[in-house]
C-alpha cells in the first residue's frame, strides 16, 4: 500500500511541470498560392510564381494563459511570421506580427497588455473587410491608410456589454534622437459592436512625426504604410485616421461597407485621402463567393483616385483547411499607383506599380489552420 502511494506520489511531482504548461498553445496558418499579374507598368510583362500569403498570413504562434485566482488570468502571446514559400525569415525580424504579455478579466474589465499587437484602429477596419490581408487579391486593404499593428502598444480591450465592446490604445515613438521627445507617438480608440445579423464598427487614430532635418521616418512598419520611409528635411506632422464600417446578414448573404479618411497637416508631405468600399459574400454550402468594390480619391489632386474590383470563391474542404481563388482589377489616374494587393502593388518579383498603371492578377491557392 505504502509503495503504491509512494509511486503515485511520484508521478504526480514528475508530470506537475507538464500541467503547468498545458495551457500553453502552439497554432498557426500556412497560406500559398500560384499567382500571375500584369499591367503594373506600361512596358513590363506578366509575372507569375508561387506566393506566401493569399487570403490570410502564414505564421507560427504561441499562446498561453494561467489561472490566478479571482477570475484573473496572465496572459503572452509570440507569433512568427513565416514564409511558405521560400522559408525565408523576415528581413523586419521573426515576430513582426505579434508579441505581448497581459491581464484580463474577461467579464469584469476586460483585457490590459503590453508589446507588439494589432491596434483599435484596425479592428474597426476589419468590421467592413472580414478577408483583409496584405496578399489577398480580394480586399480593399490596399485602399486604407491606418496602423495594422504598433509596437510599444499598451492596449486596454474592454468587456461585451450586449453586443458593444471598447477600445483604447497608445504607444510612445521611444525616439533616441535629440529634440524629438513626440516623434512616432500613436494612439487610437475603436467602438465594436456585433450582436445577431448587425456590425458595426468606429475607429479613430492619430500619429506624430516630430524629426529634425535630414531624419528618417520610419514608423508605421506594418502594411499599409501610413508615414512613409524616406528621408527628410524637418518635420513637424499630425496624421489622423478615422474608419466607419458595418455589415448585415441577409441569410445566406452578407453585405459590408466601410468609409475611411486619413488627413496629415504641419510641414511635410499634406494628405487628405478618403476611401469607401462596400463587399458582398454568399455562403453556399460548401464555401463562399466574394465580390469586392473600392474607390479612395485623393482630395488634394485632381487626377490621383485609385479604384478597385475584385472577387473570389473560397472552398472548405474540412474545418481548417480550404482551397481559394482570387481575381484583382485595380484601375489608376494618371497621379496613383495604387496595386490591387502588396503582390501586384508592391515589390514582389520585382512587379512595383508605376503611376497610371492598372495592375490585375490572379491567385490560386490552399489555407491550412492548426
Amino acid at each position: 500500500m505504502q509503495k503504491k502511494l509512494l509511486t503515485t506520489a511520484v508521478a504526480a511531482a514528475l508530470l506537475a511541470p507538464v500541467a503547468a504548461m498545458a495551457q500553453a498553445t502552439l497554432y498557426g496558418k500556412v497560406d500559398l498560392n500560384y499567382q500571375n499579374i500584369g499591367k503594373y507598368s506600361a512596358t513590363s510583362p506578366n509575372k507569375s510564381g508561387l506566393a506566401n500569403s493569399g487570403q490570410t498570413s502564414s505564421r507560427l504562434g504561441v499562446k498561453t494563459a494561467e489561472n490566478l485566482g479571482g477570475g484573473l488570468q496572465a496572459i503572452a502571446v509570440i507569433e512568427f511570421d513565416i514564409a511558405g514559400d521560400t522559408g525565408a525569415t523576415s528581413a523586419a525580424g521573426m515576430t513582426q506580427r505579434a508579441t505581448y504579455v497581459g491581464i484580463q478579466n474577461e467579464k469584469v474589465w476586460g483585457t490590459l497588455s503590453f508589446g507588439r499587437q494589432l491596434t483599435h484602429s484596425f479592428a474597426a477596419m476589419m468590421a467592413g473587410d472580414g478577408n483583409a490581408g496584405a496578399n489577398s487579391f480580394n480586399t480593399y486593404y490596399q485602399l486604407m491608410d491606418g496602423n495594422t499593428r504598433s509596437s510599444n502598444y499598451i492596449k486596454w480591450s474592454g468587456p461585451n456589454w450586449n453586443g458593444f465592446t471598447l477600445g483604447i490604445g497608445a504607444a510612445p515613438g521611444e525616439s533616441t534622437a535629440a529634440a524629438t521627445g513626440s516623434n512616432g507617438n500613436y494612439w487610437d480608440m475603436a467602438v465594436l459592436y456585433n450582436k445577431g445579423n448587425l456590425g458595426l464598427g468606429f475607429g479613430h487614430a492619430h500619429s506624430r512625426i516630430n524629426t529634425p532635418a535630414a531624419a528618417a521616418v520610419a514608423f508605421a512598419a506594418g502594411p499599409p504604410t501610413v508615414l512613409g520611409t524616406a528621408a527628410v528635411a524637418a518635420v513637424s506632422r499630425k496624421e489622423k485616421d478615422t474608419s466607419f464600417a458595418i455589415s448585415y446578414k441577409f441569410g445566406p448573404a452578407k453585405v459590408s461597407g466601410i468609409t475611411t479618411t486619413s488627413k496629415a497637416s504641419g510641414t511635410g508631405a499634406a494628405e487628405n485621402l478618403r476611401m469607401h468600399g462596400v463587399k458582398l459574400d454568399y455562403t453556399v454550402k460548401s464555401g463562399y463567393f466574394s465580390v469586392t468594390y473600392g474607390k479612395r480619391k485623393n482630395k488634394l489632386a485632381a487626377t490621383a483616385d485609385s479604384r478597385l474590383f475584385a472577387l473570389g470563391y473560397y472552398h472548405g474542404l474540412s474545418k481548417r483547411t480550404n482551397v481559394y481563388a482570387a481575381y484583382g482589377s485595380m484601375r489608376n489616374d494618371a497621379g496613383a499607383a495604387a496595386g490591387a494587393t502588396s503582390s501586384l502593388g508592391g515589390a514582389w518579383n520585382g512587379a512595383a506599380t508605376t503611376a497610371g498603371s492598372d495592375p490585375r492578377g490572379f491567385q490560386v491557392g490552399m489555407n491550412h489552420t492548426f
